[in-house]
C-alpha cells in the first residue's frame, strides 16, 4: 500500500475520533443544564471543566495530530476520571447525572483510544 494513502487513511481516523470526542466535550459542558442536574454543583462544574479540556484537546488533535498524539492520554484519562466521578461526587442516586457521567466518559475512552492509535501507526487500515 502506498504510505501516503496509508497517512491519508489515519489521518482520517483520528480527525473522525477527535471530532468526535470533541462533540461529546461540548455535550458534558451542555449536559448539566439539559438533563437539570445544575443544582448539584460539584458535579455541574466537573463536567463543565471536563468538558471544555477535553473539547480543546480534541480540537487540538484534529489540527495537529501526529504532534499531539500524547494529548489522547490525557483525553483518555479525563474519559475515566467522568466515569469514576459520580462515586466521587456522590451522585450515584441521580440517575441522569449518573448515566450521563458513566456513557459519556466511556465514549471519551474510547474515542480517545482510536484517536492514539489512528496516529500511533497501530491502526488497522482503512
Amino acid at each position: 500500500m502506498n504510505p501516503r494513502n496509508t497517512w491519508s487513511s489515519r489521518s482520517g481516523q483520528n480527525a473522525a475520533a477527535s471530532g468526535l470526542t470533541v462533540i461529546a466535550g461540548i455535550w458534558l459542558i451542555i449536559a448539566p443544564f439539559v438533563l437539570g442536574y445544575a443544582p448539584l454543583r460539584g458535579s455541574m462544574w466537573n463536567a463543565i471543566v471536563v468538558g471544555a479540556i477535553v473539547a480543546v484537546l480534541a480540537a487540538i488533535r484534529v489540527w495537529g495530530p501526529r504532534a499531539t498524539t500524547w494529548l489522547s492520554w490525557i483525553i483518555i484519562a479525563l474519559g475515566a476520571w467522568m466515569i469514576a466521578s459520580p462515586w466521587i461526587y456522590h451522585n450515584t442516586g441521580s440517575a441522569a447525572v449518573f448515566w450521563d457521567d458513566i456513557i459519556v466518559g466511556a465514549v471519551i475512552v474510547v474515542l480517545g483510544v482510536w484517536s492514539a492509535m489512528a496516529t500511533s501507526g497501530t491502526a488497522a487500515e482503512a
